[in-house]
């Protein structure tokens, strides 16, 4: 049977190739524009891929890699296949990049991987402010855009390989080559200096040679240079990255299967010597390298020592997150893995993930029942096969490296892009088919419009949002509290103003803080600014250091007499008791690089008197996230109410006094309602005659939270330590408490409007009896 299209069909799928290149011309567009939007060396290990491609540009031979690299201008990449690197430093060679460092100066404080810190998305410090379009910078566009030029090459094999599989399906070639050209972590990366540009290019263009290969009929020969291509992709591939030796085996299947489909069992041995030579004559010699060098071929160990190897096994509960963020990635996750997409648009992904999954199986057992036998002679089926193969070889080579390293990125699936695109395309293809007239059409472009939009989405709002340092205000808005501090000395910042969120927050949540920041002159050091909520006692509940801007916005780049609103989110760490809650105390200011290692010692801060004070600049209320059950305190009931606000729920009286004469009453307070002053509690002991012999009064919840702040439901314990007197006679004694406004000095106390059970009177109850032996 030969199934070779006849030329009037090849004519119909060629008439599809201008669409196919009007949507790489869209992909080239968007992809110049992520070029020139991402700040320099914010994708992921960018400063590390062009530090090994500024070497060689420099007349370098490769790097040598050794334990203790971590610092090298090309860390781990150093031990990555060179071939993206040769290219790139050939490329840039004629720029000059001694501002290398100048413009690669890291964020101490940059958050790397958690996506869901709000701050530091920036992995280089001067990130907000784009450098010009020269030097170093002019050197790294010219390796993305060499980048977006492979992007270009992949979907453009996509769109061959899918044309010699499905042409005879009208437009499902051009669909699944744009569904791959707007997946936003696919357009992100491709803009990217990375060498997982040049991995997926040579890997597309060995599926498509293998592709040509597998659809000739039988009756034509393959020639001896086609295997030499198909050994010269290989080998371009080896010496992209370890992924593409992933290409061995399949091509090795396909030989396979083109001699038993032929009958021909010499064609291995005659393909084993053409592909053979040229792939080991091309990326042979590096891996003979890394044996004279490393002991190992395939320089991993290198890589994994740097980069960070597994040191247990891996087991189900660790695949989840591993898969969750592999998820995020394949689909869009920007900047040093820490610039998420909305949320609705995963589920969407998964979605289509899912549907398109059912769809393919759907479609190949279609394909299965609708084809005659024998079914291997239809080149449909047998390109679905080779898609499927490369599918699966490229999980299971993600498998296995996030066995051996830690992290797992969706990019590593990116060298099988253009099986997964094509096979995703057939399998949605198959839903969207079955809709009436139109309606495939409508679903086709209500995905790919989806997928787009979040690209624009990116590039105009979220990147900028990410990266660019905030502009300044024209004002202190009359809301926030005035502050008027002066820091440094001599005194170089001046936090103006404060804006504290009220409410009450818990460990885990974030509480807003806003700065409102100036300096008088251009500054000369890059410090970093702290923020901390500190307890009753001056332990720390919650930290936040950062350079100004949560890192978009160093103070070197501060314009001066500007008004800046530095806006943050302090997360809640804890630990906060849960006996009562906490007005924190907000400290802030300033530390010194050229001392945070050290001493670790904030800039000195001025009133505007002169004198100097600690920048303690408001309060905030927090709260323990768990509140215990009453019958948790294990306390006797009480129930009396004070002032309709506050009720004594429980009390604890030890039995006698402890031997030093000590009395310890323990009482759990809980408001009712919303008290309108401060007020101080006491227990007090008096005697037969009702004449006071000892007390202790103090705040219920001591300096931790004033009761003008208790809100109802708020449960706050405290404990009245009463030293009795040496010469106290023995006899029976009662325990009163009560509470009284603070500023009345006992004056005035606070009704009780519901004694319970419990004796009361002159605003007070009686809370226990003891007796004092001689």
């Amino acid at each position: 049977m030969n199934s070779e299209p006849a030329p009037a069909d090849q004519g119909s799928w060629r008439r599809g190739r201008p669409g196919a290149l009007a949507v790489i011309g869209v992909f080239l567009l968007i992809g110049i524009a992520y070029s020139l939007v991402v700040p320099p060396f914010e994708t992921p290990d960018e400063p590390f891929h062009y530090g090994f491609a500024r070497h060689i540009a420099q007349g370098n031979g490769l790097p040598v890699q050794s334990a203790g690299e971590e610092d090298s201008p090309w860390a781990q990449e150093g031990s990555q296949a060179p071939l993206y690197y040769l290219l790139t430093g050939w490329l840039t060679r004629g720029v000059n990049q001694d501002d290398f460092p100048a413009i690669a100066v890291r964020n101490p404080r940059a958050n790397i991987g958690d996506p869901l810190n709000p701050g530091n998305k920036n992995f280089m410090l001067y990130s907000g402010r784009q450098p010009a379009l020269q030097g170093s910078n002019l050197a790294l566009h010219l390796g993305r855009w060499f980048s977006l030029l492979l992007g270009a090459l992949t979907l453009w094999c996509t769109y061959l390989t899918a044309e010699l599989a499905y042409g005879g399906r009208k437009a499902l070639p051009l669909l699944a080559t744009a569904l791959v050209a707007v997946i936003p972590q696919f357009v992100f990366s491709s803009a990217s200096f990375t060498n997982d540009t040049l991995i997926m290019a040579a890997s597309a263009a060995t599926i498509y040679w293998l592709a040509r290969l597998l659809r000739k009929p039988n009756s034509c020969a393959v020639r001896a240079w086609e295997w030499i291509g198909l050994g010269a992709l290989i080998g371009i591939a080896s010496l992209s990255k370890l992924q593409g030796l992933g290409l061995v085996p399949l091509a090795g299947l396909a030989v396979l299967f083109l001699a038993w489909r032929r009958r021909d069992w010499r064609l291995p041995f005659v393909a084993a010597l053409l592909v053979g030579v040229p792939a080991l004559a091309i990326g042979g010699w590096w891996y003979g390298r890394n044996i004279a060098l490393y002991g190992d071929w395939s320089g991993l160990s290198n890589l994994t020592a740097l980069n960070g190897r597994r040191s247990d096994g891996m087991t189900l509960a660790d695949f989840w997150p591993e898969f969750r963020g592999l998820r995020f990635s394949f689909w869009g996750l920007f900047g040093w893995f820490n610039i998420l997409l909305p949320d609705w648009f995963y589920l969407l992904a998964d979605l289509l993930t899912l549907v398109g999954m059912a769809g393919l199986a759907g479609s190949i057992v279609r394909l299965l029942r609708t084809t005659p036998a024998p079914r291997l002679d239809d080149p449909t089926l047998r390109l679905t096969g080779l898609l499927v193969a490369w599918t699966a070889i490229t999980f299971a080579l993600l498998i296995y490296w996030i066995t051996q390293a830690t992290g797992s990125q969706g990019r590593l699936l990116f060298p099988g892009i253009i099986a997964i695109g094509i096979l995703l395309a057939m399998g949605l293809d198959f839903w969207l088919g079955m809709l009436p007239a139109g309606g495939r059409w409508l679903g086709w472009a209500a995905i790919l419009a989806v997928m787009l939009s979040m690209s624009g989405y990116a590039l105009v709002r979220l990147l900028p949002a990410s990266y660019q340092a905030p502009l300044p205000v024209k004002a202190v808005p009359s809301a926030a509290m005035p502050i008027q501090l002066t820091i440094g000395e001599p005194a170089q910042i001046n936090l103006l103003a404060v804006d504290i969120a009220g409410g009450r927050f818990h460990p885990g949540e974030r509480a807003p803080v806003t700065l409102y920041l100036q300096a008088d002159q251009l500054l000369q050091h890059d410090y970093q600014l702290f923020i901390q909520f500190l307890d009753e006692t001056g332990r720390e509940v919650a930290n936040l250091t950062s350079h100004p801007g949560w890192g978009r916005n160093p103070t070197t780049l501060w314009q001066p007499g500007a008004i800046y609103a530095d806006a943050y989110e302090v997360l809640i760490t804890g630990p906060i008791d849960a006996h009562a809650p906490l007005l924190a105390r907000v400290y802030t200011g300033f530390i010194d690089p050229a001392t945070e290692e050290g001493a670790n010692l904030p800039l000195p801060a001025h009133s505007t008197d002169g004198s100097e004070v600690t920048p303690f600049v408001g309060a905030i209320e927090l709260a323990s996230s768990h509140l215990p059950a009453l019958a948790d305190y294990q306390l006797q009931p009480a129930g009396s109410v004070f002032g309709n606000v506050i009720r004594l729920a429980g009390v604890s009286i030890p039995p006698a006094p402890s031997a030093t004469r000590v009395l310890t009453a323990t009482l759990l307070w809980e408001a009712s309602g919303q008290p309108a002053a401060d007020y101080t509690a006491y227990v007090h002991l008096l005697d037969a005659g009702g004449q006071q012999v000892a007390g202790f009064d103090r705040a219920p919840a001591g300096d931790r939270f004033p009761t003008v702040r208790w809100r109802p439901g708020d449960r706050i314990v405290s404990e009245f330590a009463l030293d009795l007197p040496a010469d106290l006679p023995p006899g029976q004694y009662t325990l009163w408490a009560g509470l009284y406004e603070t500023g009345s000095a006992g004056a005035t106390r606070l009704p009780v409007t519901e004694p319970s059970k419990l004796p009361s009177g002159d605003g007070q109850v009686q809370i226990g009896q003891i007796e004092i032996g001689p």
